[in-house]
Formats: structure tokens, sequence, C-alpha cells
């Protein structure tokens, strides 16, 4: 019983300074001016086209956020951006995601090593669903990707939305 008091004791007062402190790192690695693009598609159906995007981040406690917007030619021009909170206490993320014209999506998901894997629910239908997934990845020295990926039947064909890797200005 001895043995079992330091687990039953963390497990009582929450997450450690140090698990806190890694995810403060984590989250001050998306500060600052990125550039970049990718290959992104409004549904399955839709062409693809390569964005060029830019994006500002930033950082507080507890908090991250990146706000810019992306171009396609002369097709289109869309603001994009995240805006996410860590809840310590249940070891989540959660906010919103903007890059759709269907509006800002809620976004919630869970870090593993350098990224972050969302669940996204838009409030009208993309590419047949409300539900995406999207998986920001950081990998701390100066890459930045956003994935946003849609399965509108749960057994259906996947068909990437976008994918942007950025890098660090």
């Amino acid at each position: 019983m001895t043995r079992l008091w330091p687990v039953l004791v963390c497990a009582l007062v929450g997450p450690t300074p140090s698990a806190f402190a890694d995810e403060q790192g984590f989250l001050s690695r998306f500060a600052g001016d990125w550039s970049g693009g990718g290959p992104v598609r409004k549904n399955a159906q839709s062409p693809v086209i390569n964005a060029s995007c830019s994006v500002a981040g930033d950082q507080g406690a507890n908090r991250m956020s990146v706000d810019g917007s992306c171009r396609g030619a002369v097709v289109f021009t869309r603001n994009i951006g995240a805006n996410v909170r860590y809840d310590a206490a249940t070891g989540s993320y959660r906010g919103t995601y903007v890059g759709a014209r269907a509006g800002p999506a809620a976004i919630s998901g869970k870090r593993t090593g350098d990224r972050v894997n969302f669940t996204m629910t838009w409030p009208k239908p993309v590419n047949g669903s409300t539900k995406a997934r999207m998986t920001i990845f950081n990998n701390g020295h100066g890459v930045l990707r956003i994935q946003v990926v849609s399965q509108p039947q749960p057994n259906g064909p996947v068909t990437t939305l976008s994918d942007l890797t950025f890098h660090r200005n």
C-alpha cells in the first residue's frame, strides 16, 4: 500500500508542474510569422488548388492562435486560423478553426508528441458531413503543418480537404 501513495497523490492534485511546463513549451512553438501553403479543395469532387498562405502565431498561458489567409491563383482568398486553449485538468485542447465557407468549426483534441489530433464539428456540412478531423503538427524546429481530412461515411473514402505546411519566417 505504501508504494501506491505517490501515485494517489499525483492523481488527486492533478498534472505535475513539469507537465504544465511541457504544454507551455509546446504552445510557445506557434509564436511568430509563418509562410507556406499546399493543396486545398472545397470538397471531394472539387479540383485540388495549390494555395499560398501566411499566418501569424501568438501564444499565452494555456493558449495559442494562428491567424492569416490563403490564396489560390485568382480563384480564391480565404481567411484561416485556429484559436485553442489547453485544459490542464483534462489534458485536452478546445477551440475554433476557421477555413471553410461553412463558418468556424468547434475543435477538441489531445496532444501526442509534436501533434494535436482534433475532432472538428462544422456549423454546416462540408463535403457532406459536419464532422472532420484536423491535425496540427509543430516540430519545434520551424515547421508547422495543418491538415484537415473529411470522411462523410464511417467506412467511406477519406478526402484531404487541406494540407498546409508553413515555415517560420
